[in-house]
């Protein structure tokens, strides 16, 4: 929660002397720190029955508009032969990462006409925004291109991904995200997907 939200809890501590005190509760382990001003009550994580969405939920609180998406939302379905930690997320802001004592965080730029592909979740009746499927395989994809040298079903299938769940539907909502982009490496990917994947 932001420090603000914080300070609520606990009425009767002056604000004067409100940042001592969560330096202290820091330091005997009674918080955990996110970033600066955004802070999680130890004993609720430990307390939290679902982990990974509240995750997810605090994700989206930490930087603005972003949602859930790539590795983490392909870990959900099986896509990734490996496990995942952390919350990988899209945003329409600068590239960034927050590392904290519970999960690494981190946040990747992209163009405007790709901020979609995602629908609204919730976290104990809290809002926060996820990738579908196809979009976070697409993301996930655009931003490894950079890293694939070549877009060939060789290269495609070293990155181990467990396609077989996807339908018809899912592809034909990935070309979209294709048409939208108009990259010529991302089509060349898609296509060793094909030549792979029948669909």
């Amino acid at each position: 929660m932001r420090k603000d939200n914080l300070a609520l809890l606990f009425p009767d501590i002056k604000p004067a002397s409100f940042d001592q005190n969560v330096k202290n509760w820091l330091k005997a382990g009674k918080l955990i720190k996110l970033k600066r001003g955004f802070y999680v009550p130890e004993e609720y994580w430990q307390n939290c029955a679902n982990k990974d969405e509240y995750l997810n939920y605090l994700a989206s609180l930490l930087d603005q508009p972003s949602y859930v998406s790539k590795e983490t939302v392909l870990a959900r379905y099986g896509v990734l032969s490996e496990a995942v930690f952390g919350v990988a997320s899209i945003t329409g802001r600068a590239t960034k990462n927050y590392s904290s004592k519970i999960a690494n965080f981190s946040y990747a730029k992209i163009k405007r006409q790709l901020f979609c592909g995602f629908s609204r979740a919730q976290f104990e009746g809290k809002n926060y925004d996820i990738a579908s499927k196809s979009k976070a395989l697409f993301d996930y994809l655009y931003f490894a291109k950079r890293t694939i040298k070549h877009a060939n079903a060789k290269t495609v299938a070293e990155l181990r991904l467990n396609l077989e769940g996807f339908s018809s539907a899912d592809w034909r909502e990935f070309e979209d995200y294709l048409a939208i982009a108009r990259s010529e490496k991302m089509r060349r990917i898609y296509q060793a997907l094909r030549s792979k994947h029948a669909f």
